[in-house]
């Protein structure tokens, strides 16, 4: 099991407020990378934007791992990245950046 710390930007001024949208799990560290992002994304909340796309960037410990395009408030596609390399530890950094 390892932990991981998630945030994401804030979308407009009034979700600043509530900056930096903080969330903890505890995950199995011998989940694949992809069911990872998934898990990780089935339960943390990222921001809805009056926007017919919105793109988020994923990075764990500061390495991007995949770009999460939402369609309509509805529809996700998480496009992974190839090659990447990340060394877990006890206790991890997620990161959604908002990439319009």
């Amino acid at each position: 099991m390892a932990n991981f710390e998630v945030t994401r930007d804030s979308v407009c001024m009034g979700d600043d407020a509530d900056a930096p949208h903080h969330a903890e799990f505890s995950l199995e560290t011998t989940l694949p990378f992809k069911e990872l992002i998934i898990t990780i994304l089935d339960n943390y909340r990222l921001a809805s934007v009056a926007s017919p796309v919105v793109h988020w960037v994923c990075k764990i410990n500061n390495v991007h791992v995949a770009t999460i395009t939402v369609t309509d408030r509805s529809y996700r596609q998480i496009d992974f990245e190839e090659d990447f390399i990340i060394e877990l530890s006890s206790m991890n950094q997620v990161h959604f950046k908002y990439a319009c």
